[in-house]
């Protein structure tokens, strides 16, 4: 199973509190708080032993890079077990540290294994007295989580919609000399009028193309992500397709039409995602008027017959 690679810090943070609360009950994991004197290099421990520290390498594409930072991480974080050694006692109340893990998003190279269980050891050896005989520290990945991350897209609480708009560039070479291009700028002819503007038509082309690749974009997040949601909206984009072909608009006047079926997908989203952002389901919705305009199940009378 691919697993999403890059993340920034805080989102991240609340992914992995969202994975270690499935695992170990909600009620068994304790937040560490970091507005006062930050958080005493943990971000939150469990009843059972385990301090967690997350991190979200900013290189995600170079394994070398990737691992050195991990391992930087790491070793920055470790000896705050006998610095804060104070704070971490009083904050465990009694509860032996089994184990320190460092939660990034994906685990590479075996050199950062390595080095984190060395630097263990050395704090093992420290004595601490909040430390467990067995104590270790190891570091995880959501490979090691595969079961909770199904469970929270079972949930459709998986991670949060990472949806990356288009370029110009991809819209322009969509929207250009294509097929795609040539056949919403046919359809879009005969919506606007024969009194609309080449210029008018373009524009309007490169919004409804740029929506269609958000549109795609977004579904894609959903699919991977979110399978619930995901199934949800392409059930309701597939019925309201199914309707406006069975049916037709019920307006005759291309522009109407356009408006008509873009505020019955928004409708019907709204309804069967609630949950979603209203943004992008708007540019869902305009993406999918795109997609009909593009394979015809949203057609216009020839610009003659208007």
């Amino acid at each position: 199973m691919a697993h999403r690679r890059e993340w920034k810090g805080e989102e991240w943070q609340e992914f992995a509190l969202q994975l270690v609360q499935r695992r170990h009950g909600a009620e068994n994991v304790q937040i560490i708080p970091d507005k006062v004197k930050g958080d005493a290099g943990l971000e939150f421990f469990t009843t059972c032993g385990c301090l967690y520290q997350c991190y979200a390498p900013e290189e995600v594409s170079d394994v070398a890079k990737a691992a050195s930072a991990m391992k930087a991480k790491a070793g920055r974080d470790l000896p705050k077990l006998e610095k804060n050694k104070a704070i971490i006692e009083k904050l465990l109340c009694g509860t032996k540290a089994r184990r320190w893990i460092l939660l990034c998003p994906f685990l590479d190279n075996k050199e950062v294994v390595a080095s984190i269980r060395a630097r263990g050891v050395k704090v093992k050896a420290s004595n601490l007295v909040f430390l467990a005989s067995d104590f270790e520290a190891l570091c995880h990945s959501q490979q090691d989580f595969q079961a909770e991350i199904e469970q929270l897209r079972a949930m459709s609480l998986g991670p949060p919609l990472n949806v990356v708009p288009p370029t110009a560039d991809q819209v322009k070479d969509a929207a250009g000399s294509t097929e795609i291009g040539a056949r919403i700028d046919d359809k879009l002819g005969r919506a606007l009028g024969p009194k609309a503007a080449s210029g008018q038509v373009a524009a309007r082309r490169d919004q409804y193309v740029n929506a269609h690749l958000h549109r795609e974009n977004a579904l894609e997040q959903l699919r991977e992500n979110h399978a619930v949601l995901w199934e949800r909206a392409f059930e309701t984009i597939e019925a309201e397709e199914a309707r406006l072909i069975a049916v037709g608009a019920s307006s005759t006047i291309p522009g109407q039409q356009l408006q008509e079926s873009m505020a019955r997908i928004e409708t019907s989203l709204a309804e069967a995602l609630p949950t979603l952002n209203p943004g992008l389901r708007t540019r869902i919705a305009l993406g999918t008027i795109s997609d009909w305009l593009i394979r015809c199940p949203l057609d216009f009378p020839e610009r003659e017959s208007i």
